[in-house]
């Protein structure tokens, strides 16, 4: 009777032991992992896009040869030739560090620039002549300095070409001569800038 209940302890602790060893088993068997796939697809388009800081160069409506001080509410300054019939050029930079043009492409680009004749009362003043001209990057600080900008012109000209892709901004500075052989009146174009994605 007492080997029998013997038996039956050890019977007991063995399948407690049993289930113990199943349990640690169990708890490190390695977890099953199943994944699952997300397709991700977009169109990137081409995109270009130009600004310009400000749509209207005011150069004043008191312009005269011997620079007299000029009346616009945008930041206009002076400068006198020495020679000749030279006179003044204005130079009109925006509100100061000249007029910001933006580009923002997602691919290279080019760009032109071109400016209407005069449609103003002043007939000796015109685009054809020179008397319109623009630098890039800094302000000219003399007359020969705006002699020496580049001059516009009524046809579409050669402005940027094969810029890199992303923003690119220019500062431009308009000289507008006013010497003393230019006939007194209004002067006024307008200026295309345009730009296009290369292929």
């Amino acid at each position: 009777m007492r080997r029998l209940s013997t038996m039956k302890k050890l019977g007991i602790a063995t399948a407690t032991m049993l289930v113990v060893a199943i349990i640690a088993i169990a708890t490190t068997l390695p977890a099953t992992a199943e994944t699952s796939n997300v397709s991700v697809s977009g169109t990137n388009n081409a995109k270009i896009t130009i600004g310009i800081g400000d749509g209207t160069a005011d150069f004043g409506t008191n312009l005269d040869p011997s620079g007299a001080n000029s009346n616009s509410s945008d930041t206009v300054v002076d400068s006198q030739g020495s020679s000749g019939n030279e006179g003044s050029y204005y130079v009109w930079a925006a509100g100061g560090s000249g007029n910001l043009v933006t580009v923002k492409s997602n691919k290279s680009w080019n760009g032109t620039i071109e400016a209407s004749e005069n449609s103003g009362s002043s007939t000796s003043m015109t685009v054809s002549s020179g008397v319109l001209r623009y630098a890039e990057g800094s302000a000219p600080a003399s007359y020969s300095d705006c002699s020496g900008a580049t001059s516009f012109q009524t046809t579409a000209q050669t402005w940027k070409s094969s810029v890199a892709k992303g923003k690119s901004t220019y500062a431009h500075f308009y000289c507008l001569r006013v010497d003393w052989d230019d006939d007194p009146g209004i002067f006024s174009s307008n200026v295309t800038y345009t730009v296009t994605q290369a292929d």
